[in-house]
């Protein structure tokens, strides 16, 4: 299969970040995201598309009445073999669309992190990773080693818009450990409008004035793939 037609590569994305991608097929799509950019990227494009449709999709249950009928009806008809054959058809394929509706659900609510950059001098061995989740809402950030350097500053990450607007501050980089960081609208909107990020040395607490005060120490292209 030619992977490289982008018009299969969009629709096999579509098919994977929805769900219904299964089977083989979607196992071996899943390993062609792991090293393939463009696949990757375009199944996070249909994750950040679909994550959206979420608050607006509320929920209907049947009316009283429709179950009524359900029940009337299975407990006054006999089951034949071929009545039998075809309800247990039909609850095969309620369970199947249940089964997509529930896995669209826990894939869209909990998506998987997405990798935006790794920053430091040496890219073989950097000191942070810089995870988002699928809907761009919380960062997490991984110290990869111990970050040594003056007690008395601190690392703060921005993010870096193309439109040439100033740098978002995206909080404090840990020295140890990770952290998971919630983005607040404007952090989110311009880490999404972003294709670098950067760590500037800052006074303990972060920059005083909103913008980068300190030296640039680390710019890192944005990664668009997960």
């Amino acid at each position: 299969m030619n992977y490289l037609r982008p018009q299969l590569l969009e629709q096999l994305a579509g098919a994977y970040a929805l769900g219904t991608l299964r089977g083989p097929a979607r196992a071996r799509f899943g390993r062609l995201c792991q090293h393939n950019s463009a696949a990757s990227a375009a199944v996070q494009r249909w994750e950040d598309r679909l994550i959206y449709l979420l608050p607006v999709v509320a929920p209907v249950a049947p009316s009283p009445q429709v179950w009524a009928r359900i029940a009337q009806r299975i407990q006054s008809r006999p089951v034949d073999s071929k009545r039998g054959t075809g309800w247990w058809r039909w609850m095969a394929a309620g369970a199947l669309a249940l089964s997509l509706v529930v896995g669209i659900s826990i894939r869209l609510l909990n998506p998987p992190l997405q990798t935006v950059a790794a920053l430091g001098d040496d890219r073989s061995h950097p000191l942070w990773s810089v995870a988002r989740s699928g809907d761009s809402g919380s960062l997490t950030i991984r110290a990869l080693q111990d970050v040594r350097g003056n007690a008395q500053r601190a690392y703060e990450l921005w993010a870096l818009p193309r439109d040439g607007k100033p740098p978002v501050s995206l909080g404090l980089l840990p020295r140890t450990g990770s952290i998971e960081r919630t983005l607040s609208t404007t952090q989110r909107l311009a880490l999404l409008a972003s294709s670098k990020v950067a760590v500037s040395l800052e006074p303990p607490g972060g920059s005083p004035s909103g913008q980068p005060t300190g030296p640039i120490l680390y710019v890192a292209d944005v990664g668009r793939t997960g």
